[in-house]
């Protein structure tokens, strides 16, 4: 029981370290210092920064009670002595200089998220400073490991069990259970790959234990090969997945990456070292003769379980998982999990291979996949008639196949292409720092009060609701009506974009009414911000909701009336409490001041957390091919938009009001193996709805076309000709108005294509054509699609040739140098001295 017990504190003391380091480097990136560290979700998070200096402390002494429990009393005193003192010593400096409660967007952040990870090596080097070569032991005792068969059955196991998940998973979204050829392909293929890559692994403990046998320490050597080969693939590990999702490279991403993974090493090995002792001694002194009942049903029981958690997690986590992160660790946790528990059962556990053996199951492992590889335009014509068709196939049934989606990508087998320059020019025009607002936006030449209609505005943005949820833009929904029933009273913009696949770049290009930089944030802001200068020039009282990016590019204005002012996390926006604020400040408002209300709840972003009854308690109808979770949520806005709506007919508003309904962006939740948003560009994630009501004296001298190309930044240049100031710029970088007085004024402003970008990442496409075509380029892994949404609207067929990638890789540099040229920003000068050096 000690054993255990030391184990256990040294994985909590450790994973203390780990998440203060990954805090700071969190903090180090722009988009998700905004996003996680000054407006995090949770309120644990905050709390552990302010008081992580008593954190820091107790986890150093857990380690050391936990090393002094077992018995090591008399083992290194004066090293844990030392370390104790140097403990204290750090605890005070927290104490007075609170790092990760102050921590800024700055280097500092980087250089601490390396030193937390100092006092957890040193702890851990602490306890495996005991010689690696301990007693005599036998040449070939190197060579004794998991046997193939044992190994190979725990990863078959593990493919089995997520197989059985994914085609779960699809079944109920798609409503319909439809294996066939296309079902047993994609199992084919999932146990394949489990296999070989048993098989790998496998291979390579075997060769490391051959190799250490044949040197003098056998033990020792055996030990330090394999620590290094572990440290050598979290680093590539690590350093792919900071590329992948943050776009986070250079010298500094793989000095974190060697760092953190030579930390992960030495800290798994300290926590399983006092485990692998006690199981030797037991088998040296004859504990275990053999197996007994509940050394069978635990491992079964255990398994079992794994499983059942397995099948039931796509549902747990729901949408509450950032980029696949939950169920990516829970597939690494099941791996270590199956494998154990099909290593106990087995017959013959471990064994002895020579070289020959070895690398015989090696190139037959490779032989078989290489094989399959080569010929799978002829056996899995169920995904597709080409290799293209095929690799997107398999990427999406990887969405719900999170084993296999890891394997797919580890083995080589996602789409990846030769990036070289166009890689680098997208990550210099991504994230930029500290970037100053040098340029102006200047909607129109003249900004003086209007003299036309003053219509009161609302302006709903509700965050990451998607059009096919909604009754006006998908038939067979059923459970918006109050939104349907504005629409009817306005119009719908059925070819409605935004640029930025998430919140932090998507809210202020609104308020701009342009392009922006892809920062966080312009600084000063009103230099860009359009809308906020219309609405104090033409007097508007302006009403908004609190939020996590407003905070950051509206400044204190006495002007303004703030709501949500009382420290909610920005996942606790909730429409129906803001709305009721919202009616009180209405009812408190007195003379002919027009009114601007602006709000952007988070009731249906995948993060939200509120007090609103959940779907399974309200007794919420499932809608086939649709998420549960979401319909519920967008009916609950509906229901609060219509109590909303009824209030300002009663009031005697809602006649001269302008009210707009968009969202900022929408959320891929899983259909087609996609999920989250930010990240990643796809039409689910980039298709919003946008309903306009125009009062009736302004809307009858009005046209437009709802089928053409609208995007989120047409909605303030709209603003400012419905109010008279007119013309609108025709700069490439601003929107344009949606409605004009004459047709002829409308094709002035000239469709064009749409640059499109992550939020997070070095991630940009083109929306051509008058929303037709979907370019994507990504660049980690590099990869690029182009998908024709008339014939394709889920994009499903890749159709993308060298010579269209050409074009529009061409044409996503030549907007990103415009834009850098407005604002006056030079990738690696800081903004301000580029303005000031032309």
């Amino acid at each position: 029981m000690r054993v255990w017990l030391q184990s256990g504190s040294r994985l909590a003391s450790g994973l203390v370290f780990v998440l203060a380091s990954v805090y700071c480097l969190l903090a180090f990136l722009p988009y998700t210092y905004f996003a996680l560290i000054k407006f995090p979700a949770y309120s644990w998070m905050p709390w552990c920064a302010a008081h992580f200096a008593g954190i820091y402390f107790a986890a150093v002494l857990l380690w050391i009670a936990g090393a002094i429990l077992v018995g090591g009393r008399n083992r290194a005193p004066l090293q844990r002595a030392g370390f104790l003192s140097i403990a204290v010593i750090v605890s005070a400096y927290l104490v007075r200089h609170p790092v990760l409660r102050d921590i800024g967007n700055n280097a500092a952040a980087f250089w601490w998220s390396l030193g937390m990870l100092v006092p957890l090596a040193g702890l851990a080097e602490l306890d495996l400073a005991a010689p690696l070569n301990q007693g005599a032991h036998p040449k070939n005792e190197g060579q004794s490991a998991c046997s193939f068969p044992a190994g190979i059955g725990g990863a078959m196991v593990v493919g089995l069990c997520y197989s059985l998940a994914a085609h779960v998973e699809r079944f109920q979204m798609a409503g319909a259970l439809s294996l066939g050829r296309t079902g047993v392909t994609l199992t084919v293929w999932t146990l394949v790959s489990h296999a070989l890559v048993a098989i790998v692994g496998l291979g390579l403990v075997h060769g490391i234990a051959i190799l250490a046998s044949r040197l003098p320490h056998p033990r020792g050597a055996r030990r330090l090969l394999l620590g290094l080969a572990v440290w050598g693939g979290l680093w590539i590990l690590l350093s792919r997945t900071l590329n992948t999702m943050l776009s986070f490279g250079g010298w500094r991403a793989e000095l974190y990456a060697a760092s953190l993974g030579l930390a992960l090493t030495i800290w798994g090995w300290a926590v399983v070292w006092p485990l692998l002792g006690w199981a030797r001694r037991r088998a040296i002194t004859g504990e275990v003769q053999k197996r007994s009942w509940h050394s069978t049903i635990a491992p079964v029981a255990t398994l079992a379980a794994s499983a059942a958690i397995v099948l039931l997690a796509p549902r747990a986590i729901g949408g509450s998982d950032w980029n696949g992160l939950l169920r990516n660790l829970l597939t690494c946790i099941f791996w270590i999990v199956a494998v154990v528990c099909v290593y106990t059962l087995w017959p013959k556990r471990r064994a002895s291979y020579s070289a020959v053996q070895v690398l015989a199951m090696l190139l037959l492992g490779a032989g078989v996949y290489g094989g399959l590889r080569a010929t799978e335009i002829f056996w899995s014509r169920a995904l597709g008639s080409t290799d293209d068709e095929i690799s997107l196939a398999l990427t999406e049934y990887g969405g719900h196949d999170a084993s296999f989606g890891m394997i797919n990508s580890l083995l080589g087998n996602t789409r990846q292409e030769t990036c070289g320059d166009l890689c680098r020019i997208l990550r210099e025009y991504t994230n930029v720092r500290d970037a100053h607002a040098v340029a102006e936006v200047h909607l129109t030449r003249d900004m003086v009060p209007t003299t036309g209609l003053r219509p009161n505005i609302f302006l709903f943005v509700i965050d990451s609701m998607r059009p096919d949820y909604l009754g006006a833009y998908n038939s067979k929904v059923d459970y918006t009506p109050n939104l349907d029933a504005l629409a009817r009273d306005g119009i719908v913009m059925h070819n409605a974009y935004t640029q930025y696949a998430g919140t932090s770049l998507s809210e202020p290009a609104i308020w701009a009414g342009a392009t922006l930089l892809h920062a966080h944030y312009l600084q000063p802001f009103a230099r860009v911000n359009s809308l906020d200068r219309m609405l104090k020039t033409d007097g508007y009282r302006r009403i908004v909701s609190r939020d996590e990016i407003l905070s950051e590019i509206l400044p204190p204005d006495p002007g303004i009336t703030l709501l949500d002012a009382d420290n909610k996390l920005w996942n606790e926006l909730e429409i129906g409490s803001t709305l009721q604020q919202a009616r009180t400040a209405l009812d408190q408002a007195h003379g002919e001041q027009p009114i601007f209300f602006y709000t952007q709840p988070k009731n249906v972003h995948q993060f939200a957390r509120n007090n609103v009854p959940s779907p399974s308690a309200a007794h919420w109808a499932e809608r086939p091919g649709l998420n549960t979770r979401i319909t519920y949520e967008v009916h609950w806005v509906d229901e609060r938009l219509g109590e909303f709506v009824a209030y300002l007919k009663q009031r005697g508003l809602y006649d001269n009001s302008i009210i707009i309904v968009t969202s900022d962006h929408g959320d891929a939740t899983g259909e087609f193996g996609r999920t989250s948003h930010s990240t990643s560009i796809w039409p689910e994630t980039m298709r919003v709805p946008l309903i306009v009501r125009l009062p009736r004296q302004m809307r009858e001298h009005l046209v437009y076309d709802d089928s053409r190309v609208a995007s989120l930044t047409d909605i303030t240049p709209t603003l400012y000709y419905l109010l008279g100031h007119t013309p609108i710029e025709a700069n490439p970088l601003y929107g344009r108005p949606l409605f004009t007085k004459t047709r002829a004024e409308l094709d002035s402003y000239p469709q064009r294509d749409l640059l499109l970008a992550s939020d997070v990442r070095a991630v940009y496409g083109v929306l051509a054509q008058n929303g037709r075509y979907l370019y994507v380029t990504y660049d980690s892994p590099a990869q690029s699609y182009l998908f024709d949404l008339a014939a394709d609207p889920n994009a499903l067929r890749n159709l993308l040739n060298p010579s269209l990638k050409q074009s529009y890789d061409q044409e996503i540099i030549e907007h990103l140098h415009q834009i850098a040229s407005f604002y006056g920003y030079q990738p690696g000068v800081d903004s301000l001295l580029a303005a000031t050096s032309h």
